[in-house]
């Protein structure tokens, strides 16, 4: 019994595993997927706030070469950014969409940051 109960253990997390690896994109593969809510997770290279005061978090190269931005429009007061830097790994959730040319994801709640490592 204790051994079938392993077994099923083992069985299930790797399921788990699989259905999450297949949900979750790398920042750098964004822009495959336009159009779609996705899982993004990818390294911040730079955080710039627009005297306007738009955020945009560039992952993997600052801009303008940056692969994916993840944005936080002004006035967005519910969400926060403070724990997000250069070198962090961030993980979000939202639906990818083309802006002169680069995937981003418009970050209108707290919910959508999953993860800042």
């Amino acid at each position: 019994m204790k051994t079938k109960l392993i077994l099923f253990l083992l069985l299930f997390i790797g399921i788990s595993s699989i259905a999450y690896s297949q949900d979750t994109i790398s920042s750098k593969d964004a822009k495959d997927f336009i159009g779609e809510t996705k899982i993004i997770r990818g390294i911040v290279a730079s955080v710039f706030v627009s005297n306007k005061g738009t955020v945009l978090i560039n992952f993997d190269e600052a801009y303008p070469n940056a692969t994916f931005v993840a944005v936080i429009k002004p006035g967005n007061n519910g969400v926060s950014y403070a724990d997000v830097k250069k070198g962090s790994i961030m993980t979000i959730t939202g639906k990818i969409e083309e802006y002169n040319g680069k995937p981003e994801v418009i970050l209108n709640d707290q919910s959508q940051i999953l993860k800042v490592e």
